[in-house]
């Protein structure tokens, strides 16, 4: 006996999902294997890896948009509000990491060279151009995938009608 058809949606849900979770995942492991042990003492070894971590942030960005993509269509609710949530988390985690930036560009801009200092403030103002980008464009799909929530019907119990006649 064969096995019923599945619908195209449903069929490449599970796929599409999982290669979501990759696209997340894998650069996730890549700038984490990267960094090496954590200095977090360290104004130059945050400054390196916050700056390493600004090349790692687009293709996640597409993996949630695929993962939202996909819940949306197949009005996964409890998967939509997950990803939207874990959106609006990146957005603000992606703020603070700019904010710490900021603060150890400062720091190590004191230690650095003077012949260096040019290629210093290139880099540091390109990664935290892409961490700002980052945080904008988390909080834009996470606050426009807000408007997918299936709505949540409540029961409404009938009112009582009370007829008088004479």
């Amino acid at each position: 006996m064969s096995k019923p058809r599945l619908d195209p949606d449903e069929a490449l849900a599970g796929p599409l999902y999982v290669i979501a979770g990759l696209l997340v995942l894998m650069p996730t492991l890549d700038f984490v294997t990267s960094i090496g042990p954590a200095y977090f003492a360290s104004a130059q070894w945050r400054f390196a890896a916050i700056g390493l971590l600004s090349g790692h942030t687009l293709v996640p960005l597409l993996g949630l948009a695929i993962a939202l993509g996909v819940a949306g269509v197949l009005k996964h609710g409890t998967v939509q509000r997950i990803l939207v949530a874990l959106c609006l988390l990146l957005a603000v985690f992606f703020v603070v990491v700019s904010i710490d930036f900021v603060l150890d560009v400062i720091q190590v801009r004191a230690t650095m060279p003077a012949e260096g200092r040019a290629a210093f403030e290139t880099a540091s103002i390109r990664a935290l151009v892409k961490h700002v980008l980052a945080a904008v464009a988390f909080w834009y799909l996470g606050w426009r995938a807000r408007r997918m929530f299936p709505a949540r019907v409540r029961p409404r119990t009938p009112r009582t009608v009370q007829i008088v006649s004479k």
